[in-house]
């Protein structure tokens, strides 16, 4: 290889231009602009004697972006249904691009059937150029002026929210009090002072209704708000300019200068990056059913957490376009997920550190299919799965076996865009080849983010190919008083314009929209409801005790706003006429109430159902059982199930004995033996004229333990009449044995 290229004194003036530069340069070049300084004094002065071997001129490094970096995260829906619940110190939240903002109840007053209340939509100022207020998912449709404090505000119509039942006031960062008619209604409770100024908020005041109708106009005892708009106004490099703007790119930036845990002053960023960047989140791309989306948006709600590390909370936005950010010379960067020429060929290393290529990655870091969850917007921002995408013939190349990456987007709420990052995120994974070395100052052109080609000689050459600049580290040293030595430390990482090419027509699979109406029960009836006794329901213990029951059971829930469910039974009761006792002429009826069972949460039973019992029960008897679900939004339907006999579960019975059975005048005496069986508890004796068990009467049913022998006796008989016996044990479950050897015995 050939030796370190030696830079001469008048390098230094190119170095200092380029995105690598570093400010000692200046100063050193300042210095030798002095008569008679050399070049090695000064490097001594600025950097000392220690310092002169190796002088870094800014290190470049392209930042992970690790997906693993949600792991625990709360996604949307869960953050979404959190920041409806009121609060005094509510959580600090921007809300970006277009879409519904949940509302955290900041303050409140009740005065009669009135709830006077204020909440928090954006921590910040909006532009709400539109809205619309939603009440339980339930759009408000409304007459007048909200943004006019000194007025009746706007007030909701038709039958649900008309008639004064709602009455809202909106802030959107630039009001200096609350509104008039709250301040002069609520005797106090609300101050002009209490203006939420540089916030976003809603005033309303809610007029509960009559008692008969709340149900269905306020199915929550305090209405969740969301209101559907434009967000925050974020700037925008490229023109000077401020607007509510989606660009995936524009949001990053907004979220690195205004974020409340470490804001980024406009020096410390590579503001051409995201110029660029905002460039390629606005490229237009085709989809299958006609038209064009825009590349990469970012819409949903940040909310920003304490103890938690800036690039961590950003890392939602960075995946919503694939993109990550760069660290160019102690500024911050980013590179958007877009095909990028390569900038520079490299053909040839130094010696001065050893080459390292690496081919194949770990195995668990490769996938070969990948299935992107996106807040949908047509699902209230639920979170859904999109179509999975998979890499064709990768599953057979590694094995047989398919890997799967999951890929969690919370500011994605389009399932097309979703589809797009799930090809990027598992294209990304195959890139295995790495290559570290050290390159020749010609290659000082690259940063980290930059794309190389790299087209060495053999036996280097199975490593050709487009390559991503994952860390280089640009140093001087100094040759001689004249001199200096330039070294590129450079990690490089495999690419390929494959990864970011996307065709709609073969590529994008068709996800039917979901229509939203909050208007039919927003929390569906449980699903797989069932009623059973016997051995399925029955408690048994290890020692061999059993208890019957009968279990209620169904399947475990899937949607989020569910709190609890509530169940009851009924068991049927005898009714006769005159109030006569059980047995005189009547029938088994069920009763007119249900009994209450209690409440048990989703998270209850097993892994796919949860179960309920009734215990104890009556073996014999019928049973029904119904269950509902209780939500945030009020109560599903109930589902009714049964009726069902209570039974208990089969278990072997030991057989008795008749011991002996001797006639005499008018009767037949019997000796019992009850089964050596500790379950048996009592025996019945069938007599019959024949011998023929199955037309046998039972004409006796003694209580008798275990091993227990007892006399029996069969009187009224005429003379000469030969009688058949037979016995049989039950266990207190009802179980009952076979029936015992046939015994006889005639009168005389």
């Amino acid at each position: 290889m050939r030796k370190l290229f030696l830079a001469t004194t008048a390098i230094i003036g190119v170095l200092t231009a380029g995105p690598a530069g570093a400010d000692p340069i200046f100063t050193v070049v300042a210095l030798m602009a002095q008569p008679g300084v050399t070049l090695g004094a000064a490097m001594a002065a600025v950097f000392g004697s220690a310092g002169m071997a190796a002088i870094q001129l800014g290190l470049s490094v392209l930042l992970s972006a690790a997906a693993a970096a949600l792991a625990g995260k709360p996604n949307q829906q869960i953050q979404r249904s959190e920041l409806t619940a009121p609060e005094a110190l509510p959580p600090f939240r921007y809300i970006y691009g277009t879409g519904w903002a949940p509302g955290t109840p900041v303050a409140w007053h009740v005065s009669g059937r009135g709830l006077y209340i204020c909440w928090l939509l954006n921590s910040r100022p909006s532009a709400l150029t539109a809205h619309t207020v939603l009440l339980d998912k339930r759009p408000v449709p409304a007459v007048g002026n909200p943004f006019d404090f000194s007025g009746p505000g706007a007030s909701g119509t038709g039958d649900t929210f008309g008639n004064g039942h709602f009455t809202y006031w909106i802030g959107r960062g630039d009001q200096t009090s609350c509104p008039d008619y709250i301040v002069a209604t609520t005797g106090g409770a609300f101050l002009a002072t209490d203006a939420w100024q540089g916030r976003t908020v809603l005033w309303a005041i809610v007029d509960s209704g009559n008692p008969d109708q709340r149900s269905w106009r306020w199915p929550a005892p305090t209405p969740e708000l969301n209101v559907e708009g434009d967000w925050s106004l974020i700037w925008d490099p490229r023109d000077d300019s401020y607007s509510a703007s989606s660009n995936q790119a524009l949001v990053t930036l907004d979220a690195l200068m205004n974020n409340p845990i470490r804001p980024y002053l406009p020096d410390y960023l590579r503001l051409d990056t995201f110029a660029w960047a905002a460039d390629v989140a606005d490229q237009r791309v085709a989809v299958k059913a006609g038209g064009t989306i825009p590349r990469y948006r970012a819409d949903g709600v940040l909310v920003w957490s304490n103890g938690s590390e800036l690039e961590d909370q950003l890392q939602p936005l960075l995946a919503a376009g694939a993109s990550r950010l760069v660290r160019i010379g102690g500024q911050l960067g980013i590179v958007p997920a877009v095909a990028r020429p390569a900038v520079h060929t490299i053909r040839d290393f130094t010696d001065g550190q050893e080459i390292s290529l690496t081919s194949l990655q770990p195995g668990d870091s490769i996938s070969s299919e990948a299935v992107a969850s996106y807040a949908a917007a047509d699902r209230a921002y639920e979170l859904a799965e999109a179509p999975v995408f998979i890499v064709p013939g990768a599953a057979e190349a590694d094995g047989g076996l398919p890997r799967r990456l999951d890929l969690r987007l919370d500011f994605v709420n389009d399932h097309r865009q979703a589809q797009r990052l799930a090809k990027i995120a598992v294209m990304q994974s195959r890139m295995q080849r790495s290559i570290s070395c050290e390159l020749f100052p010609d290659a000082f052109v690259l940063v980290a983010g930059s794309v190389a080609e790299v087209d060495l000689p053999a036996p280097f050459s199975r490593w050709n190919g487009l390559y991503d600049v994952s860390q280089i580290s640009p140093a001087a040293g100094l040759n001689d008083d004249s001199s200096i030595t330039l070294r590129l430390p450079v990690v490089l990482q495999q690419t390929s314009a494959e990864i970011f090419a996307w065709d709609a027509a073969t590529e994008e699979q068709v996800v039917e929209g979901a229509a939203l109406d909050p208007w039919v029960a927003t929390l569906q009836p449980p699903e797989g409801v069932a009623l059973v006794s016997g051995g399925d329901a029955a408690d048994i213990t290890e020692a061999g005790a059993i208890t019957p029951r009968v279990m209620l059971s169904w399947s475990r829930p899937g949607s989020s706003s569910l709190l609890r469910y509530e169940w009851q039974y009924m068991t049927e009761i005898w009714r006769h006429p005159g109030g006569g006792e059980h047995g005189a002429p009547g029938a088994w009826v069920w009763p007119g109430q249900w009994t209450s069972g209690g409440t048990v949460g989703p998270e209850d039973g097993s892994e796919a159902r949860i179960p309920v019992y009734v215990v104890p029960v009556t073996l014999g008897r019928q049973y029904r059982a119904r269950v509902r679900g209780i939500g945030v939004y009020g109560e599903s339907d109930w589902v009714e199930v049964g009726p069902v006999i209570a039974t208990a579960p089969t278990r072997v019975v030991a057989v008795p004995a008749i011991l002996m059975a001797i006639g005499g005048i008018g009767r037949v005496d019997l000796t019992l033996r009850q089964a050596n069986d500790a379950n048996a508890v009592r025996v019945e004796l069938a007599a019959n004229s024949v011998n023929l068990i199955g037309s046998a009467a039972i004409i006796a049913d003694i209580p008798l333990g275990a091993n227990v022998t007892v006399a029996s006796s069969e009187g009224s008989l005429s003379s000469g009449v030969t009688r058949y016996y037979w016995l049989r044990a039950r266990d207190s479950l009802g179980n009952a044995s076979a029936w015992s050897a046939v015994a006889s015995a005639t009168t005389t």
